[in-house]
């Protein structure tokens, strides 16, 4: 647990520590893989607009949710191919993810495509810290008749705004943007961009800032999802 607990660490960290002068240097698309049975198999295109190689590697972990935070696994389950390859000065190359699992899909299963810029060791100075780019790109599978997504939202004040919560009973994932929480009308506390993903059959938190105090005892949130957007009640507890 302890290492698996240092990876989602160094994901999270290595992701927020993308530097600004790299962030062209490597691209990739799409953004997001949906893939419905019997679908095993896509791929992602990567580029280089740096005037020097890189190299850069692609892992897969599984990705679920446990007491409401990300948990990343290494699996052999979905595999990229090349793991590992070398782009030229403007080049680019595609990956192929491809479910090698031969277990049939009962619900949506959800994966992480890690891509990371490798730091290049002739690059690197004493008393510096060479940044490099992360992409992480969410990959699903389900069945063409997988039921949607069934939320339940309560929040509850914290320091700062207000953590919100999403309990999904349906088999397939929530992607959550542009959230707002409102109490007749009063924007309390927003938060723009993607906020996340709450995975099927599972629970997700976030902290969305804030100010200000509710009038009762439900608020009201606003958000998009992949569907368009959406309006539900939370309940307001204790905290």
């Amino acid at each position: 647990m302890r290492s698996l607990t240092l990876l989602l660490a160094s994901l999270a960290l290595a992701y927020q520590l993308v530097s600004s002068s790299h962030a062209a240097s490597l691209r990739v698309a799409p953004v997001v893989l949906d893939l419905k049975a019997p679908t095993a198999a896509s791929t992602i295109r990567v580029w280089n607009d740096e005037n020097r190689p890189i190299n850069v590697q692609v892992r897969v972990f599984r990705w679920s949710q446990r007491n409401g935070e990300d948990v990343y696994e290494a699996t052999n389950d979905v595999v990229a191919s090349p793991p590992i390859t070398t782009l030229q000065p403007g080049g680019e190359n595609l990956i192929r993810i491809v479910r090698t699992t031969k277990r049939p899909i009962q619900a949506e299963e959800s994966y992480r495509i890690i891509v990371d810029e490798l730091p290049d060791p002739s690059r690197r100075q004493n008393g510096t810290v060479i940044l490099v780019v992360r992409h992480s790109i969410p990959v699903f599978f389900s069945q063409t008749n997988t039921a949607g997504a069934d939320p339940s939202w309560s929040v509850r004040r914290v320091q700062g705004g207000y953590q919100v919560t999403v309990r999904n009973t349906g088999t397939q994932r929530l992607k959550v943007s542009d959230l707002a929480l409102r109490d007749n009308g009063r924007v309390l506390a927003k938060q723009d961009g993607l906020v996340g993903y709450v995975l099927g059959n599972a629970t997700a938190s976030w902290v969305v800032p804030g100010s200000g105090s509710p009038s009762g005892g439900t608020l009201t949130i606003s958000a998009e999802s992949e569907a368009g957007r959406f309006d539900a009640t939370a309940r307001i507890g204790g905290g």
